[in-house]
């Protein structure tokens, strides 16, 4: 099994990010697919480790919580850079919501 260099892999998703006022402690980045998904991922003081939440960007575009997906009903806490890295191509694979709908 190949293994993954996550800092290489998470690059490959700046494309996607949206850009944002910088954090004066830690790591806080939000990516919009595009199927409508996105994610925040966000390691600072207080969250759990490093922390992913699924986002909905179809009404709202900044970005809704999502926790009706296959991939989560709830924020990922304490992941791995590799964990972060899978769970963000899982979020990308999603069908859009308008795919959804049909």
């Amino acid at each position: 099994m190949t293994e993954i260099n996550p800092i290489t892999k998470l690059n490959e998703f700046s494309k996607y990010e949206i850009p944002k006022s910088r954090m004066t402690v830690g790591l806080q980045n939000k990516y919009r697919f595009p199927n409508d998904y996105g994610a925040s991922l966000i390691y600072a003081p207080g969250s759990y480790g490093l922390e992913l939440a699924v986002l909905d960007f179809s009404v709202n575009p900044e970005g809704d919580l999502e926790y009706g997906t296959p991939i989560t009903d709830d924020v990922l806490g304490n992941l791995s850079w590799e964990e972060a890295v899978k769970t963000l191509d899982k979020i990308k694979g999603l069908p859009s919501k308008g795919a959804e709908d049909e």
